[in-house]
């Protein structure tokens, strides 16, 4: 009986453990969502004149999923803003790409200079691999990073409001 108590209580505290967790990364999430939907509304580019949406890409649906529900009715330069799972074949829709850490493996594979869209993650060596901005942590907070010539580079610049909260990567 005790046995079977203490094994229900450990399941409880694991269960507790993992939805912590799980909640974790919501947040974390539903906070990365936020700051790329002001890199859109604060960055610069050539939107295609036929564009429909303006559209936030990742290859990682759980990502995507919280985007959805925190950017919903949200709009980008008149249009509305739309998240949308991809694979890294087609990015003809995409303004702005989100390579998480489950997926840099496959933008390792596949990047190659990207113009007119934004590329985000939140991996060590995101920059040096191509990337324009990357997330990390320092002192509890999610902070970012940005190398403007690698924007420019791709036919994007970004506002000096931004670029003063960035930690700014010369390349």
């Amino acid at each position: 009986m005790i046995r079977l108590r203490n094994l229900a209580h450990s399941i409880f505290i694991a269960l507790l453990l993992f939805s912590n967790d799980a909640n974790a990364v919501e947040k974390e999430y539903m906070l990365k969502a936020g700051f790329l939907y002001n890199f859109a509304r604060f960055g610069h580019w050539e939107l295609n004149q036929e564009s429909q949406k303006f559209i936030i890409c990742s290859p990682d649906k759980s990502f995507i999923n919280i985007a959805n529900k925190s950017l919903r009715k949200k709009t980008i330069k008149n249009l509305p803003l739309q998240s949308k799972f991809i694979t890294l074949d087609d990015l003809s829709e995409c303004n702005i790409l989100f390579i998480t850490s489950d997926t840099i493996e496959l933008w390792k594979q596949q990047s190659n200079q990207i113009n007119g869209i934004m590329v985000v993650g939140e991996t060590d060596s995101f920059i040096e691999s191509g990337g324009h901005i990357r997330f990390f942590l320092s002192s509890g907070k999610i902070r970012f990073e940005i190398s403007p010539q690698q924007l420019k580079n791709a036919g994007i610049t970004m506002s000096s409001k931004v670029l003063r909260l960035a930690r700014i990567i010369e390349r």
